[in-house]
């Protein structure tokens, strides 16, 4: 499914868009009305992590899969579509947490060393994101059906757009 891995690529392009796009727009404001960047608390460094980034792109994404045309940016432009064995945006929900989960375990670990310590726990915590995204990857572009864990909780296939694949 060298395809999916494309649309994954352009996706996550999409998601640095957004990124770089919400860092000028809090730099902006923190220059404007703060004249520097604001100290932060843990608690409020993981919920902003969560509420800017996380958050947003997992309903956003959960959206686009769950509404006709069943296509995030890169899916559509790779011309692939999202197929639920019983469609509901709930199963769309819970494969985009679980896709994105990576994401936010990486940035946990990162959040919590940088306010407490260095130590190996917290590489390993935000590394297991990093491990959990590979498999992900290695799952859809090698495994049996190309599903990683997500769709096959969800129950859910990507396939071509207006092509029935064979899932046996």
């Amino acid at each position: 499914m060298k395809k999916r891995f494309l649309a994954l690529l352009i996706d996550y392009i999409v998601i640095w868009i957004y990124l770089i796009l919400l860092f000028l727009l809090f730099a902006a404001i923190y220059i404007l009305f703060f004249d520097s960047i604001p100290a932060f608390d843990e608690t409020t460094s993981h919920l902003m992590s969560l509420f800017t980034t996380v958050l947003p792109a997992t309903l956003v994404f959960s959206y686009m899969e769950y509404r006709y045309p069943y296509q995030t940016f890169g899916k559509r432009r790779m011309g692939l579509e999202v197929t639920y064995e019983s469609p509901s945006y709930w199963y769309s929900l819970l494969r985009n947490a679980m896709k994105f989960l990576p994401w936010h375990i990486g940035h946990t670990g990162v959040i919590r060393a940088m306010y407490n310590d260095y130590s190996v726990l917290w590489f390993m915590v935000g590394n297991i994101g990093f491990l959990l995204a590979v498999i992900y990857i290695l799952m859809v572009l090698f495994g049996k059906h190309f599903k990683h864990i997500p769709d096959m909780i969800a129950g859910k296939s990507v396939r071509e757009r207006g092509i029935k694949i064979n899932e046996t």
